[in-house]
């Protein structure tokens, strides 16, 4: 008799606990949707490397979209090419950002270009919550699949017009951040190769010249209110640059200057073709 008030004792405590486990989680869930309400400007971005192609994705909150562009054999092989049998993940996300200006959150190797739409894959990649708010948002959100054929160059006309209205940061469309780029190398071209790949990201380049000072690798000058910015925070994930703030700079104004080491450093000579 004894024995089974204590197990009954015990089921009532396990039940209990179970009921203000199931509470706690859906105070965490109910404080998450909250902030998800109030924060619907949130993009993730996938890069697929795969067995059958290259592919980029942009999942936007703030759009509503989920943007697919998947390179065709010719531009694959050319993208594999450059990454070659690289294992650093952060050198293949530059990698990706100048060819296409898009910044992954996340690299996959995978066997299919496909594959990423799969529950497992999404909840390790992106989180459970994350993975939740996908799920939830899902029906409101418009899939769109592009792909291109050939070489990449040979698409630079069509890649100028997807990857700004698509695959660029929505965090950055609301913001006031003005950029100058400075090419202080003797190579051609330099400045406005920088300048595609921030405005395919989504960044508003008000101009770009060549500069004559000595410049290393590269340095960031920034005004006011520059560092509240998000693109500061993508600008410094992007760019390994000295920083000065300038006091004469406007507000939300910054200057990106960029040497010889720095050129040298992302082989842009194997890009001039591609410019």
């Amino acid at each position: 008799m004894r024995n089974t008030r204590i197990k009954k004792k015990i089921n009532l405590k396990l039940f209990f606990g179970v009921i203000l486990l199931l509470f706690l989680t859906f105070l965490v869930l109910l404080s998450f949707f909250k902030k998800d309400n109030s924060d619907k400007n949130l993009d993730y971005k996938l890069g697929i490397i795969a067995n059958d192609g290259i592919t980029l994705v942009s999942i936007s909150n703030e759009r509503k979209m989920i943007n697919v562009l998947n390179l065709g054999e010719e531009s694959s092989e050319e993208f594999k090419r450059i990454v070659g049998k690289e294992n650093n993940i952060d050198l293949i996300k530059h990698i990706y950002w100048y060819n296409f200006g898009f910044y992954p959150d996340k690299i996959l190797n995978l066997n299919s270009t496909s594959q990423w739409k799969n529950n497992d894959v999404l909840i390790e990649n992106l989180g459970f919550l994350n993975w939740i708010r996908y799920k939830k948002d899902y029906g409101k959100m418009l899939l769109k699949q592009e792909k291109i054929n050939g070489l990449l160059n040979e698409n630079r006309l069509i890649l100028d017009e997807i990857l700004v209205r698509d695959f660029s940061e929505s965090k950055l469309n609301n913001e006031e951040l003005r950029l100058s780029i400075f090419n202080n190398t003797n190579e051609s071209g330099l400045a406005g190769f920088i300048t595609k790949r921030l405005e395919w990201s989504g960044f508003s380049v008000v101009s770009n010249d060549n500069d004559t000072q000595k410049i290393n690798n590269c340095l960031i000058v920034y005004g006011n209110k520059v560092d509240q910015n998000y693109g500061w925070k993508l600008i410094n994930k992007i760019f390994n640059c000295d920083k000065k703030f300038d006091e004469n700079l406007n507000e939300n104004e910054l200057e990106l200057y960029f040497g010889d080491n720095f050129a040298s450093v992302i082989k842009y000579s194997s890009y001039t073709i591609n410019n």
